[in-house]
């Protein structure tokens, strides 16, 4: 086979029928000259059928030991030979156009990231979130954390060289996408690609969230991230850390973030991170509060 000009890189583990709809996509792109290595984390249930399925000589199968996703996304971007790779998770989707568009997109940058289909899995409910171009001296953590989910995995479209050089934290089991495009951004050119030619799979599942993963991305972007932006993903983490009965340590952390910078926090969110059983409490909250206002 000639050297492809695309490397897609799929890192997949379990969920056969869905990686079979992933593929698919990735076959029906008009442009074609690529390769396809799809990385099995260590899959119990048997990937290799799907594969053989296509008979497309193109699908290079890779099978590891189950680690996570970051360890296989980095077997693939070390085993691409195209000049440009373009990441996908195995639950995703690309319109057929994908590929074709982003060849013609990323001119005078390194990489790109792009808007989204998110399209529920039971329901086929659809909704667009719209990647944008960031503002002048914006940082791309605060581009994240303000837009939700501004450069996900599958639009991800980089040249090879950059991928190579930076690679996935393989010991980050969450926000590793945020950390990865933070560090790609700091040392090449990024662009948004806001047509939105990438569907991502909304499935309905508890995973347990590894918090202290994000605490340690978290930490490291800190000093980086607005203050208000700062607060609100705090308080979130905290409310979703009390839902899946998160540690007391955890559960410490977030409270202790969320009200760092009070001035950001309105008053009846204080009150939704303390949860004063008593009116005394409740008002003893009011008085903190409004002394620490006051001294702004």
């Amino acid at each position: 086979m000639d050297k492809p000009i695309i490397s897609v890189v799929i890192s997949a583990y379990n969920r056969p029928d869905l990686l079979y709809k992933t593929l698919s996509s990735v076959r029906e792109q008009t442009f074609d000259k690529i390769e396809v290595l799809v990385v099995d984390d260590g899959s119990e249930e048997d990937l290799l059928p799907i594969i053989s399925s296509f008979k497309d000589d193109r699908i290079k199968y890779f099978k590891l030991r189950h680690q996570n996703a970051n360890v296989a996304r980095n077997y693939g971007i070390k085993n691409s030979r195209g000049k440009y790779i373009a990441m996908l998770d195995s639950d995703d989707l690309w319109l057929k156009d994908h590929l074709k568009d982003c060849i013609n997109s990323i001119a005078d940058s390194d990489g790109l990231y792009g808007s989204l289909i998110i399209r529920h899995l039971e329901t086929g409910n659809e909704r667009i979130v719209y990647a944008r171009e960031r503002e002048e001296k914006e940082l791309m953590i605060n581009y994240l954390l303000s837009n939700g989910y501004g450069a996900q995995t599958s639009t991800l479209f980089l040249t090879t060289e950059s991928a190579k050089s930076l690679l996935w934290d393989e010991e980050l089991e969450r926000h590793q996408d945020y950390d990865f495009i933070v560090r790609y951004s700091k040392e090449y050119k990024l662009k948004a690609k806001i047509k939105p030619t990438v569907i991502f799979t909304l499935i309905n599942k508890t995973n347990q969230i590894d918090f202290n993963s994000c605490i340690k991305f978290i930490k490291k972007n800190k000093n980086d991230i607005l203050p208000l932006l700062y607060v609100g993903y705090n308080l979130n983490m905290f409310l979703l850390a009390i839902n899946q009965n998160a540690s007391k340590n955890i559960l410490k952390y977030y409270q202790q973030e969320s009200t760092r910078y009070k001035e950001h926090l309105p008053f009846h969110k204080y009150l939704l991170i303390y949860q004063p059983k008593t009116k005394r409490y409740r008002c003893a909250l009011k008085i903190k509060y409004l002394f620490y206002i006051l001294r702004m």
